[in-house]
């Protein structure tokens, strides 16, 4: 049980860093005053999106363990009911 408030909890901080993308990037876009300030925003939109990069290849880790283990599974439960 506490496994899926886990997970939920790290859904959530996922979502966080869309919206964290999401916001940096509508705030470039309302920003078109100065070149200066532009560069300053740009800084902050390339390092959420590394941020969003890094919750990424964390979720695809994840699941390419869960995929094996989930594998494993079924060829143990394959096993147990061929012999």
């Amino acid at each position: 049980m506490h496994s899926k408030r886990v997970a939920c909890e790290e859904e959530e901080a996922d979502v966080n860093e869309f919206d964290k993308v999401d916001a940096a990037l509508y705030s470039l876009m309302g920003h078109k005053k100065s070149k200066s300030g532009n560069i300053m925003h740009m800084d902050g939109v390339q390092i959420q999106l590394g941020k969003l990069e890094l919750s990424i290849e964390d979720l695809e880790e994840g699941l390419e363990c869960l995929f094996r283990r989930l594998i494993k599974t079924r060829v143990s439960l394959l096993n147990i009911l061929n012999h």
